[in-house]
């Protein structure tokens, strides 16, 4: 592999995005769109509504790796969440930004191409406080998970507390949440809730 496919693999040659932090995570843009129903991107043939990712990893890697490869698939939705690149408690800190970096970068480029996304926020422990919100405007809609969490009281109160944190640093007017529903946030009426594309799947008895 040559030093320039080297780069283009990181999207170096794609060029670099606005920031206002000292980590060069970019700024993105607030974008204001009716979300219909959360889909898995491409999973799902439908794409009435907007695209999340959710996912495994691997399953949407080619979205960074190919960034324009993606464009046009992207382009068939109302609007997208912004890639949930994995942020674990055991990964090394230099990663964990790495992770909000693409996330953001992602999130950048795709409004560069003319595509409305919502940012997707995730966090691991209070460490990852300090990078993690960063690039999101203060006051505008954001999206987060509860994949996995209801059943593990760890993950729960690690979930909890950056919830916590979020709202205090971005006070989002919206939140858009994927997965099971958590009574902890039974009393936020920003709240706008999204059942796993799986759940459905099985109530259809498929």
């Amino acid at each position: 592999m040559s030093w320039r496919d080297i780069l283009n693999v990181q999207n170096v040659e794609k060029g670099f995005f606005v920031s206002s932090n000292s980590y060069g995570i970019p700024d993105i843009n607030a974008d204001e769109f009716e979300v219909k129903e959360l889909i898995p991107y491409r999973v799902d043939s439908n794409r009435n509504g907007t695209a999340h990712f959710f996912l495994d990893d691997y399953r949407f890697e080619r979205c960074w790796k190919n960034a324009d490869s993606q464009i046009e698939e992207l382009k068939k939705y109302d609007g997208v969440l912004s890639p949930d690149f994995s942020m674990y408690t055991n990964y090394p800190e230099a990663f964990q930004i790495w992770q909000v970096y693409r996330n953001r970068w992602c999130a950048a480029y795709w409004q560069s191409k003319g595509i409305k996304v919502i940012p997707t926020i995730s966090w691991s422990n209070e460490s990852s406080y300090k990078y993690c919100f960063l690039g999101v405007p203060k006051g505008s809609t954001v999206a987060i998970g509860t994949v996995g969490i209801l059943n593990n009281n760890i993950a729960k109160t690690l979930f909890m507390q950056g919830f916590k944190e979020m709202l205090k640093q971005l006070e989002p007017k919206r939140i858009l949440s994927y997965g099971n529903r958590l009574t902890e946030l039974d009393g936020y009426t920003n709240i706008q809730w999204f059942e796993p594309f799986m759940n459905k799947f099985k109530k259809k008895g498929r």
